[in-house]
C-alpha cells in the first residue's frame, strides 16, 4: 500500500479534530511556502551554504508539522549540505525538495477542500 503524502486522519487528530483550525494553519503554510522555498531557490544559486541551512531548516520545521516524511528529509539533507558547507549535488537536491513540496501542497489543498 502507498503511504499517503499526508495522513488526514493524523493531521485533524493534532489538531483534536478541529477543522477550522486545521484550515487555517494549511492556508498559512499554503501562502507562506512558496516565499519559503523562493528563499531556498536564491540561496541555492547564490551558493551561500549559511542561507542554504537556515532556509531548509525553516521549511523543514514547518513541514513537519504535517507529518510529511519525504518533503522533511528533502529539507534536512539540503539543511545537512549547508551545515557541512558542501553544496555539491545541491541542485539535484533542490529538485527533489521542489517535488516534494509540490505533492504536500497538493495533498494539504485536498484535504483542505474535504473539510469544508
Amino acid at each position: 500500500m502507498i503511504q499517503p503524502v499526508v495522513e488526514k486522519k493524523a493531521l485533524l487528530e493534532s489538531v483534536e479534530n478541529d477543522v477550522d483550525f486545521l484550515k487555517t494553519v494549511i492556508g498559512v503554510f499554503i501562502t507562506d511556502c512558496p516565499r519559503m522555498l523562493a528563499e531556498i531557490r536564491l540561496a541555492v544559486a547564490a551558493r551561500n551554504p549559511t542561507l542554504v541551512k537556515s532556509a531548509a531548516h525553516a521549511l523543514k520545521g514547518s513541514v513537519s508539522f504535517f507529518g510529511a516524511t519525504s518533503a522533511v528529509e528533502a529539507s534536512r539533507i539540503l539543511e545537512f549540505m549547508g551545515r557541512e558547507e558542501n553544496l555539491d549535488g545541491v541542485d539535484k537536491a533542490l529538485g527533489i525538495l521542489e517535488r516534494e513540496m509540490a505533492l504536500v501542497l497538493s495533498a494539504l489543498d485536498e484535504i483542505a477542500m474535504d473539510t469544508a
